[in-house]
């Protein structure tokens, strides 16, 4: 098991990686959902809650029925085979451990819902293409869960408009401002604009709009 000061928090592009989950549970379908739009995700159990189902039937996920207890090593570690990573998260510690030694074995990264494992899965904020990972490395979930109901409140839809906005800004000035300071001052006179984050509660195209005026205002 990892030391706890050895995290790091990353960002991680799964595609085309299997995930697989043991456990159709509430726990199971959380993991699941959270996975399903970026991985292979594989959710394996006897039972599976209604909202597995319905990812299972429109091919969200992919689901293995298995008696899990009755399960062998040999066919836990046939499902594990090629695996990323692997999320024990059925209602037996017992079996958890079981199906966490046999991914160990094969160096398959391992999120344990019910101890720490290799990999921590934090709490997910996303705004378009912000994305803001919690963590208190499973010594408190509640702290982060109020952490992350207090920076939703300050993070807001118009996060996801301004990065568009600075996306399409920064391709207009590299086309007319030779100098990256100067680029990056311009850059931040829009973010730090009031007028901007305001228009965005009228439209983007009004955002838009002050953010060009700011612009054009230090070229001339």
């Amino acid at each position: 098991m990892a030391e706890t000061n050895n995290f790091l928090p990353l960002m991680l592009d799964l595609s085309g990686r299997k995930i697989v989950i043991f456990g159709g549970g509430s726990v199971g379908e959380r993991k699941a959902e959270l996975f399903c739009g970026c991985a292979d995700t594989v959710v394996v159990s006897l039972d599976f809650s209604e909202k597995l189902q319905e990812l299972g039937a429109s091919g969200q996920v992919r689901l293995l029925r298995l008696d899990l207890a009755a399960a062998t090593d040999s066919e836990l570690g046939e499902i594990i085979s090629g695996a990323f990573l692997v999320i024990p998260a059925t209602s037996s510690s017992e079996l958890n451990r079981k199906i966490t030694d046999i991914a160990g074995e094969s160096d398959i990264l391992i999120n344990q819902v019910d101890a720490l494992g290799s990999v921590v899965i934090p709490s997910v904020i996303k705004r378009g293409d912000l994305v803001i990972g919690i963590s208190t490395l499973g010594h408190s979930p509640a702290v982060s869960k109020y952490t992350r109901r207090q920076i939703e409140g300050v993070i807001t839809p118009a996060y996801s408009d301004m990065i568009r906005l600075q996306d399409e800004l920064r391709t207009y000035l590299k086309l007319h401002v030779k100098e990256q300071r100067k680029r990056k001052a311009l850059l931040w006179k829009v973010l730090e604009s009031e007028g901007v984050w305001n228009g965005f509660s009228e439209s983007y195209e009004k955002a838009a709009e002050n953010a060009y005026a700011i612009i054009s205002d230090k070229l001339e």
